[in-house]
């Protein structure tokens, strides 16, 4: 005898994850499965850099910051394709862990020019070494021709010029 969907939505939670999940058409969707993948190669760089208490999103933010002294927080979150408020948090933690200032722009008082510390350098170095590491193994899924095709779709997607 078949279970109603109440009788489905009342099973104990370790019962429920037994159930397997039908996805209907979600894995047909593009950015459902670029969002997945997203996902899961986000969670193996967070398992790598959990040490040196970076996400992925803070450690390019951190990259960027120190390939362009003096960027401004506008500049940098139209970089990533956010909005200032979502970068402001970032910025923040970024600056009390000393690994980033930020300074007012005497142009305009009103925005801060953002600058890699020195001193972060051997934090940054070791960083970017598991990074490196975790986006080889990512990229080692695909052949090279496959890395390339990948690039110029994800470009594409993206409304970038191929």
């Amino acid at each position: 005898m078949k279970r109603s969907r109440a009788a489905l939505k009342r099973r104990p939670a370790g019962e429920a994850a037994e159930r397997e999940i039908d996805f209907d058409e979600l894995p047909g969707y593009v950015g459902y499965q670029v969002r997945r993948t997203q996902a899961k190669i986000f969670g193996e760089f967070e398992a790598m850099l959990g040490d040196f208490e970076f996400t992925p999103g803070s450690f390019g933010v951190l990259m960027l910051i120190r390939a362009n002294p003096g960027i401004t927080q506008v500049a940098l979150a139209s970089a990533f394709g956010v909005d200032k408020s979502t970068m402001s948090p970032v910025i923040y933690r970024l600056e009390t862990r000393g690994l980033i200032r930020r300074e007012v722009l005497p142009s305009d008082r009103r925005c801060h020019a953002l600058f890699f510390e020195p001193k972060a350098e051997p934090v940054f170095v070791a960083a970017r070494e598991k990074f490196r590491a975790v986006e080889a193994g990512v990229a080692a899924r695909l052949s090279k021709t496959e890395q390339r095709e990948l690039a110029r779709l994800l470009a594409k997607l993206q409304g970038a010029q191929a």
